[in-house]
């Protein structure tokens, strides 16, 4: 098959979906092309610059073509409308590849809206998937009075605008069951149209150190970091925002240090609270770094903690064999559920509480386990990309 990803936005080099779903289809024999505008991941956040300029480069990297990981990408010419993308390429690019499948990243977007139209005229199948959250969710939405006007202004910009595209729309994946809640309480997504479909982790590159070479790698990774064998590394990578708020795990590794001086937060990103995390004991902050080169940071580590919403890297971090710890607000439990714990969100004392519970060795390889056996089984991308193609491959026979 010929398929068409479309996406807002692509950095190379990362692990969005964007990057790993593409791939894993091109692994399976199809022609995958990438769709997508000039700019980087969060290209146009006002605090892109502060954040993520130094790693990524300049938010936009120009329109052309260039072949990764077996798919092309083609940075496409776009503008912006009311602060939204706008890929102002995507129906000539659309008429030039002639997809037999076309999958949309995000279907409450300006792109599904012109995929949706321009489905009428050219013999493709559209996808698309949903990744919003209920943490996300603007506050006046989820009230059950108050703010009507407000309310009337979504639903007819957002919510009457998604439901007719998803008309047009043979499936929409969404990564959570929250996910499912909202394209269809707030987006207006038929049931009938939605399917649960978590994102994955490419576990062949994430996986927990186990050979000679991979232990002896993890040891003077910690030596060199000043970790000891018996410390406790507890890592969170992403932005230093306060809407992840890192700055939770710092506090309560600082709260910890007095009763157990092993414990110990590296932070990998960058962002507003870089500046509170340091001023921590037992903080330590790194730089992003690449997909690939995560796999090794989360072998040195021993617990992985996202303290706010959802994030791709707790798969990642899953599949390397670490116990999770998360916010009981998220909403996919199933990546906890077993192999970690959550905590009250936002309470550093029970956060402490979270990761003192996870001190011992025994108790952490358990859940380390049992993490990376439930990302094997059901959260590779390589097993999501088949299933993915089976219902693509359905929509073609039903054409």
């Amino acid at each position: 098959m010929k398929i068409a990803v479309v996406s807002s936005f692509y950095s190379q080099g990362m692990g969005y979906v964007e990057n790993c779903l593409p791939k894993a289809l091109a692994a399976l024999g199809h022609d995958v092309h990438v769709l997508t505008s000039p700019l980087n991941v969060y290209g146009n956040a006002p605090e892109y610059d502060s954040t993520y300029r130094e790693f990524l480069g300049p938010a936009d990297q120009g329109t052309g073509t260039l072949k990764v990981d077996g798919y092309t990408v083609h940075r496409l010419p776009s503008r912006m409308l009311g602060g939204y993308v706008l890929i102002t390429g995507l129906a000539s690019a659309i008429r030039a590849i002639r997809p037999d499948v076309v999958h949309s990243l995000e279907i409450a977007s300006v792109q599904t809206f012109q995929l949706a139209l321009l489905k009428a005229t050219q013999r493709f199948k559209l996808f698309t998937e949903t990744h919003q959250h209920l943490s996300v969710v603007k506050p006046f939405l989820k009230k059950e009075s108050g703010d009507v006007l407000r309310k009337a202004a979504y639903r007819v910009t957002r919510t009457l605008p998604t439901y007719l595209a998803s008309l047009a729309v043979e499936r929409c994946y969404a990564i959570a069951p929250d996910c499912v809640y909202v394209a269809n309480e707030f987006y207006g997504v038929p049931h009938e149209k939605l399917k649960l479909q978590s994102l994955g982790t490419d576990t062949d590159l994430f996986r927990p150190p186990i050979s000679p070479e991979e232990l002896e790698k993890r040891a003077a990774q910690r030596r060199a970091r000043g970790y000891s064998e018996s410390d406790v590394v507890c890592i969170y990578t992403g932005r230093f925002s306060v809407d992840k708020n890192p700055l939770a795990l710092a506090r309560a590794v600082a709260l910890l240090s007095s009763q157990q001086p092993g414990f110990h937060g590296l932070f990998i990103g960058e962002g507003g609270q870089r500046a509170d995390i340091l001023s921590c004991p037992n903080a330590t902050v790194s730089s992003f770094v690449k997909y690939a080169e995560l796999a090794d940071v989360y072998r040195l580590a021993d617990i992985a903690v996202w303290p706010r919403q959802e994030s791709m890297s707790m798969l990642d971090a899953a599949a390397c064999g670490l116990p999770l710890v998360v916010s009981n607000a998220i909403g996919e439990s199933e990546r906890v559920t077993g192999n970690g714990a959550v905590y009250e969100e936002n309470d550093v004392d029970d956060l402490a509480r979270a990761l003192l519970d996870l001190a011992s060795p025994e108790r952490r390889k358990t859940l380390g386990a049992a993490g990376r056996a439930k990302m094997v089984d059901g959260f590779s991308w390589a097993l999501i990309a088949r299933a993915i193609e089976a219902d693509y491959e359905a929509a073609m026979r039903r054409a």
